[in-house]
């Protein structure tokens, strides 16, 4: 068997946000956010990478795919481990392999981090380059996005970390099916302006402009958690899934005036604020905010009304809505259902497909 170091692999690919370079430095791949994946193209027979993480109660999960496919799923072990991969695999064929974390950062725990210190090949086999993928997407959102729900029994209420699949989210499925490269940042209970309880500090807007700053303990942001998101002329569709959690917590803002009120116009101020910082990052990219695969009431028009302010004023023509389709008019049997009350498979696969075929329309334009 053969070791690599992570600066020594040269065909490597990262998706997600991540620092400068992507190595930290202690020479580490840290994957910070849901969704956020390493990946490595090789003719091997089989395949090891040394992973380790730290945490103070919610233990972080892995997704192993080969190929695009998943064919493990395991917890994280703290004390730095080589893990297998894959193995007796056919040497004279080109395998993508996949590490994609399921687990969201957990924000309020400074000890959270996930490290990939090593790849190991057996003494034949080598790294290929990767393919090019066709675009770049990047999402934002909730729990929804984090993959909630994604694993475990429908009356699975117990909020731990064993019942997130951040690998199954619709962003993943979606980004497959673009041959894209994708970015996602994504936290439970949070929201626009705030989180599911009124918590006006649960705002996905004030860690735009960091790598993953909810982490924000010393050695977290030692080793890059804070850093300023680099910026490399952004990405081609950016997706958001964000309001549910505005939703739910409007009542603690509201003044009695509902929509009119002074809540209602902090959404929508807090859309164009949004749209503006998401322009800044991302030039050329096509915009499209989305909901509805858990049912809302008042956010939705609130948000379409900050939206079209935000083209009036800015000039800016591609910026999109769209609504999806509920879990409450899908879900039918226990196979379709999420766990803790979440979006389950079929209205995450429905999403994926009703987002690709609204960005198929617009290329058709």
């Amino acid at each position: 068997m053969k070791n690599y170091k992570m600066n020594e692999i040269k065909n490597m690919r990262l998706l997600g946000r991540n620092v400068a370079g992507g190595i930290a430095s202690d020479g580490a791949v840290r994957l910070y956010w849901a969704g956020a994946a390493l990946e490595v193209n090789v003719k091997a027979r089989e395949v090891w990478a040394e992973i380790s993480c730290n945490y103070d109660f919610h233990e972080i999960w892995l997704a192993i795919e080969v190929n695009g496919f998943q064919i493990s799923r395991f917890i994280v072990p703290k004390k730095s481990e080589w893990v297998c991969l894959a193995r007796n695999l056919n040497p004279e064929k080109e395998n993508l392999i996949t590490i994609i974390k399921d687990t969201q950062p957990m924000s309020g725990d400074i000890l959270h981090e996930l490290r990939i210190t090593g790849i190991r090949l057996d003494d034949e086999g080598d790294f290929c380059e990767l393919k090019p993928r066709s675009c770049k997407m990047e999402f934002i959102g909730d729990s929804i996005t984090s993959g909630e729900g994604l694993a475990g029994k429908p009356d699975e209420m117990e909020w731990i970390t064993q019942w997130f699949c951040g690998s199954k989210s619709y962003a993943v499925q979606l980004a497959k099916k673009m041959n894209a490269d994708w970015t996602i940042m994504s936290q439970c209970g949070w929201g626009l302006c705030w989180g599911w309880d009124g918590d006006v500090n649960s705002s996905i807007p004030l860690h735009y402009e960091k790598v993953c700053s909810v982490l924000n303990g010393e050695q977290q942001k030692k080793m890059g958690s804070c850093d300023a998101l680099p910026q490399n002329c952004g990405a081609d569709y950016v997706i958001l899934n964000l309001g549910t959690n505005d939703n739910s917590g409007f009542k603690n803002h509201d003044d009695g005036k509902g929509a009119d009120g002074a809540a209602g116009q902090t959404v929508i101020t807090g859309a164009k604020r949004f749209l503006g910082l998401i322009r800044k990052y991302n030039p050329g990219a096509k915009i499209i905010w989305t909901w509805g695969m858990i049912s809302l009431d008042i956010i939705p028009a609130l948000i379409q009304k900050g939206i079209e302010e935000y083209k009036k004023e800015s000039g800016d023509k591609n910026v999109y809505t769209l609504e999806l389709e509920s879990m409450e008019v899908l879900e039918k049997s226990d196979e379709d259902k999420g766990s803790r009350g979440h979006p389950g498979p079929l209205t995450h696969k429905k999403a994926s497909e009703r987002i690709f075929d609204f960005i198929s329309s617009l290329q058709n334009l």
